[in-house]
């Protein structure tokens, strides 16, 4: 594959959840927008010599890390959130927040994944916080079929997680952090082998 190819395909794979990522860090639209468009820069300009394709996800964290690093030494801004030490560390803050990046990128596959009865009620529902009663009137259900569909549209999405290789879950049946390659994850890259 050419560089500008795996360039457009790591766009398609990592843009929305990096930006969120960024979003959540610099707080400014503009700043966030600024940094994606430098990260992804280096990306392009540095795809060439990744040589283990796995090492995708670590890789592209590397360089948001170091990013946003130079953003706020450029800036002289002092955070807590990214000082010498954390940032010269494993930074487990850093990849929580990377975690919850991912959570929300898989999430939003998953709900746009979920069969069009499913989905519309769940949306109301949980994003939109909707009463499930108005929900029901609105869509001329009756409520204990809204309900059911809303249920059964939860159950589905978290079948999707517990199939979802970024994810792993203990005996209790709790999630915690699996790859964050989502790469070669059939359930959230539906492009995937």
């Amino acid at each position: 594959m050419n560089e500008l190819k795996n360039t457009r395909e790591v766009w398609d794979q990592f843009s929305g959840q990096i930006r969120g990522y960024l979003l959540g860090k610099v707080k400014q639209r503009d700043d966030a927008d600024d940094l994606l468009q430098e990260i992804f820069i280096k990306i392009h300009n540095n795809i060439g010599t990744l040589q283990d394709e796995k090492k995708l996800a670590p890789w592209i964290h590397q360089i948001v890390r170091n990013s946003l690093t130079d953003y706020y030494r450029k800036r002289n801004l002092e955070t807590t959130e990214l000082d010498e030490e954390s940032t010269l560390s494993d930074n487990t803050e850093a990849d929580d927040d990377l975690y919850s990046a991912c959570i929300s990128g898989c999430l939003k596959v998953f709900i746009d994944r979920l069969p069009d009865k499913y989905r519309e009620p769940l949306v109301l529902s949980d994003i939109e916080e909707l009463k499930q009663k108005d929900i029901a009137k609105q869509m001329g259900l009756s409520y204990s079929g809204l309900k059911s569909r809303v249920q059964r549209g939860r159950s589905m999405i978290k079948d999707m997680f517990v199939e979802c290789s970024c994810f792993i879950h203990d005996s209790n049946g709790k999630f915690t952090q699996g790859s964050l390659d989502s790469e070669n994850c059939s359930i959230c890259n539906p492009g995937a082998n």
